[in-house]
């Protein structure tokens, strides 16, 4: 009768640690999804205990974005770390629930253009936005756009200059001046915005401003090869090649395939009778720009040198 007692006392004392342990586990899943509720590919999750320093594991996440696994000990807090190609991960601290409960999370990650689109302002988020329709040559759309950013922030001047150039080349010279204008505003020295003013001004008919928005961009941009460019042409207009040469011979050193400045060069130095230099001019200026209007004029010009 002793034994017994003593046997059943010894299997008790086993089985009671056991019972507790057991009732310690915890049961977890969870799912990884972005802000659209699709399964974020190549995802992976990574848990850690900030109390056991040798705890370690990575549950697989299926292509339907879940997991399922369990943690031996419940009692303690867990660090849930999700990560994965091209979204910003995130941790967190969970404690599973014990017993038979299942402790259920979701992470949802945002992809860095969702991050990048929160943190910026509104206008520059319409800017962006107007910018990749022009790039796919939705110029309308993209107008639309850059409306509704200068209108958020209109101290945003390149919203102006992307209004302003859209303005210019439909011809609405009247619309890009003043944009151009509102451009100035925010950026007096801005030189892009400065020449889309004098374009327009041009444009218009009005000498006056177009001469004050050129002297304005010339002190900004002295080096800009339309700057000589634009000099000569004026010499050029009046028949003086020999001022305009070396104009057109400092625009060509600041860029050497500016394309107006190897055509009128070329042909001053035809009127100068100078044949070999002429074609060496008229040759690259076709090579850099086969398309320009003058193009035919040089190709026949090639003929006779």
């Amino acid at each position: 009768m002793k034994c017994g007692r003593i046997v059943t006392l010894v299997l008790t004392a086993i089985l009671l640690p056991a019972a507790l342990f057991a009732q310690a586990q915890g049961r977890i899943k969870g799912t990884v999804r972005d802000s659209k509720g699709n399964p974020v590919l190549n995802a992976k999750l990574i848990v850690t205990c900030p109390e056991l320093t040798v705890y370690h594991q990575e549950p697989k996440i299926s292509e339907k974005g879940t997991f399922s696994f369990l943690i031996v000990d419940a009692t303690k807090k867990y660090l849930f770390h999700v990560e994965a190609p091209g979204f910003q991960s995130i941790e967190q601290l969970n404690k599973p629930l014990t017993g038979a409960q299942t402790l259920e999370l979701e992470f949802i990650l945002k992809n860095v253009q969702e991050l990048q689109a929160a943190s910026e302002p509104p206008g520059i988020a319409a800017l962006r936005e107007g910018k990749a329709l022009l790039d796919r040559g939705q110029k309308e759309e993209a107008r639309s756009k850059f409306i509704e950013s200068a209108t958020l922030q209109p101290d945003l001047y390149v919203a102006w200059l992307q209004l302003a150039t859209l303005d210019l080349e439909a011809g609405r010279n009247t619309e890009a001046l003043a944009e151009a204008e509102k451009c100035l505003a925010a950026s007096p020295n801005y030189a892009a915005c400065l020449a889309i003013a004098a374009n327009a001004a041009k444009a218009k008919g009005d000498n006056v401003l177009f001469d004050r928005y050129m002297a304005a961009y010339k002190t900004a941009n002295p080096s800009d090869p339309a700057v000589f460019y634009n000099d000569a042409v004026a010499f050029l207009n009046k028949g003086d090649d020999a001022q305009a040469r070396p104009l057109l011979e400092k625009a060509l050193e600041v860029d050497a395939n500016y394309a107006d400045a190897l055509y009128q060069l070329g042909m001053v130095h035809v009127r100068g009778g100078d044949s070999a230099k002429a074609k060496e001019l008229l040759k690259k200026f076709l090579e850099v720009a086969p398309n320009h209007q003058e193009a035919p004029t040089a190709s026949e010009m090639l003929k006779y040198l």
